[in-house]
């Protein structure tokens, strides 16, 4: 099962509802989602879209009618009941405690009012609400815990609070997958998943565990690799290095959980060749294929659907509806061996 999909945000900000429901209707998107042939959806929400009081905004319900009077939560069962008629599937992404855009600001799986005791009991309450829905396929524990350390039995040990909550969710719903992402401190925020070597997550149950590490362009953050005398061909030894080892060591499952790029930055378009080519198995980028050909490669969700993204855009241009075909035609290569789900 290879999964590869787009993140469509909005349920973790303080709008708690998916963008773009000012313009169209929520299923149309979807459809819209499975002609392109993305076949998995990564959905970010927050602890604080479950508190009363937060009540969603930013949606046009003569295009919604069907989600009028919905809490963020029952808008959550809407996007789930949906992308179980047309085939798609749902990550739940716990992208933050408080609401608004990015992870934690303190580079924690908890934040503040929303410790850890109300972050495993939300995760144990979607694990189970979920229970049985062949739609919601996984979860994604904590979204760029970039702080943390890995491994060494402190109070920020993610590795330990990550098989806390991954054995949490999986007695309350046990055919889900636990995705974990890296840490971040000498890497992009949520990429560096290089403690795993040492310190693997282990989980009571085998079988369930994906790592999903985020990876970004130059355009996000000039980090200094992109200026070597060697760009891009220096890129796939730093995948390899930060979380491709994982994947190619047959260690787990690897689904990279956020890339993207508006791709105006000729060095965005040179780093995305080199990891498309990676995500595919040709993992020197030389051009021939380094796993079997009956392998996918590489699971991945884009950053994002959304044209609001800021600093990536999306694959929807700024009028919700019209295709980026740039993005499209870099992804092609990635996107052609995905099955979609019926």
């Amino acid at each position: 099962m290879k999964l590869a999909g787009v993140n469509w945000f909005g349920l973790e900000t303080g709008s708690f509802a998916p963008h773009g429901l000012n313009v169209r209707n929520y299923a149309e998107m979807m459809d819209q989602m499975k002609s392109l042939g993305f076949n998995t959806i990564r959905l970010p929400f927050s602890d604080q879209l479950f508190d009363a009081g937060s009540t969603p905004s930013g949606i046009d319900f003569s295009k919604n009618p069907e989600l009028q009077g919905l809490s963020g939560l029952q808008i959550m069962d809407r996007i789930v009941a949906h992308a179980g008629q047309i085939g798609l599937k749902i990550i739940l992404d716990h992208h933050r405690g408080p609401a608004g855009g990015g992870p934690n600001d303190n580079g924690l799986w908890y934040d503040g009012a929303y410790g850890e005791a109300r972050w495993q009991a939300d995760l144990t309450m979607l694990a189970g609400r979920y229970a049985g829905n062949s739609a919601v396929i996984g979860i994604d524990l904590a979204n760029e815990p970039h702080n943390a350390t890995w491994g060494d039995g402190g109070a920020t040990d993610w590795q330990a609070a990550a098989q806390r909550a991954g054995n949490a969710v999986l007695a309350a719903n046990p055919s889900l997958l636990i995705l974990v992402e890296g840490t971040g401190a000498s890497y992009w925020w949520g990429g560096d998943l290089t403690g795993v070597a040492a310190h693997p997550v282990v989980l009571n149950t085998p079988g369930h565990l994906v790592y999903s590490p985020h990876d970004y362009p130059n355009s996000i953050y000039p980090q200094s690799f992109f200026y070597d005398a060697n760009f891009p061909d220096n890129m796939p030894a730093i995948f390899d290095r930060e979380w491709g080892y994982i994947y190619r060591q047959g260690i787990a499952p690897v689904l990279l959980g956020e890339f993207g790029s508006k791709l105006t930055d000729p060095k965005d378009v040179a780093w995305l060749a080199k990891l498309t080519a990676y995500l595919g198995g040709d993992f020197d980028a030389n051009g021939s294929q380094d796993i079997p050909a009956a392998s996918k490669g590489i699971s991945w969700t884009w950053w994002a659907w959304n044209p609001d993204s800021g600093d990536t855009g999306g694959i929807l241009a700024d009028d919700w509806a019209t295709v980026k075909q740039p993005q499209m035609a870099a992804l092609a290569p990635i996107l052609a061996d995905a099955s979609p789900f019926g």
